[in-house]
């Protein structure tokens, strides 16, 4: 089976937090984005779309986000804003008060 891939896009210390536990994983390959150039590098070939992308809703804007899901649908994606202790799903679904394991059963699918 191959590892699980995990982008990170956005400059807040809970994504760090957040990397730094995901890369722990087995089966995970973690990278990391400051700025949308950055993550628009890590989204091209070779590497492409990976199977989540976890972002900082302050950091994010949604002129990037939006085109990723319409050419991409299977792709995971999960704003946190760590001001409001909030994660949401792009799908439209709304969680309140994730914690860093859920965010990972999340990622794997559970």
């Amino acid at each position: 089976m191959s590892a699980r891939r995990v982008l990170l896009y956005g400059r807040s210390l809970l994504l760090s937090g957040l990397a730094a536990s995901l890369a722990e994983r087995p089966g995970r390959k973690v990278a990391r984005a400051a700025t949308w150039a950055e993550a628009n590098r890590r989204l091209a070939p070779p590497a492409g779309v990976p199977d989540t992308l976890i972002f900082d809703l302050t950091d994010a804007n949604e002129s990037h986000i939006l085109p990723l899901l319409l050419t991409n649908p299977g792709l995971l994606m999960i704003g946190l804003d760590a001001e409001c202790n909030q994660a949401v799903l792009v799908s439209g679904q709304e969680a309140r008060s994730l914690s860093l394991n859920r965010i990972r059963e999340i990622v794997e699918g559970r």
